[in-house]
């Protein structure tokens, strides 16, 4: 069932990336005497693979980024995500006071991601391309504590400061243009690296427009 599970995923995965580069290849036209427009931007949604739970990298979420191109293949990017979960981070008990403590790291509603990519070809209809950077997210735990004796109520709850978490991400997808040459589909997947060592998948599929 496992090994069933993980074929199905990879499935998933090789469609989502797979659709851009169904169509021919075709030029684009050249912008304000530049053979390229120098800002994009986008929206879509992520859905994260793995075996770890991660604060700073939910399940699924929204985003939307604005990129800027510093040459045809350069571009330099800024997102933000929607995140706002709870994970549980386990729990403890202690039988000489009576009691059991379970924490929970809590993550602010969005996080930011810097990056940077390099675009293959040249104002072709599919670009193929590969990024690095870093997700960022403000992130506290929150501490509670029950008593193990009748009445068996909560005893204390504690919230640390926030703290800023990173996430270093890798990964490489496909950027696809429309007959107008500015409209566009875009996948990608990239690898999200956990502090303890641990990394997710995560699937971008999205659209958006150069201007």
């Amino acid at each position: 069932m496992r090994t069933l599970k993980g074929r199905s995923r990879c499935a998933v995965l090789a469609a989502m990336l797979a659709l851009p580069a169904v169509a021919s290849a075709q030029q684009l036209p050249a912008f304000g005497g530049q053979r390229y427009r120098p800002w994009d931007v986008s929206g879509g949604f992520t859905v994260r693979f793995g075996e770890h739970d991660d604060a700073v990298v939910p399940v699924g979420a929204w985003t939307a980024e604005v990129g800027r191109y510093w040459t045809s293949h350069l571009k330099t990017s800024v997102a933000i995500a929607t995140a706002g979960q709870r994970n549980y981070g386990g729990g403890t008990y202690d039988p000489r006071a009576f009691t059991s403590s379970y924490s929970e790291d809590v993550t602010r509603p969005a996080s930011v991601a810097v990056s940077g990519a390099w675009q293959f070809f040249e104002n072709d209809f599919v670009h193929p391309y590969i990024s690095a950077g870093a997700r960022f997210a403000s992130v506290s735990t929150t501490t509670t504590v029950y008593s193990t004796r009748a009445p068996y109520q909560l005893a204390a709850r504690s919230d640390t400061p926030d703290r800023v978490e990173v996430r270093p991400v890798v990964g490489g997808g496909f950027k696809s243009y429309f007959g107008n040459g500015r409209a566009f589909m875009r996948s990608e997947l990239a690898m999200s690296i956990a502090p303890h060592g641990s990394m997710n998948a995560v699937l971008l599929f999205g659209a958006g427009v150069d201007f």
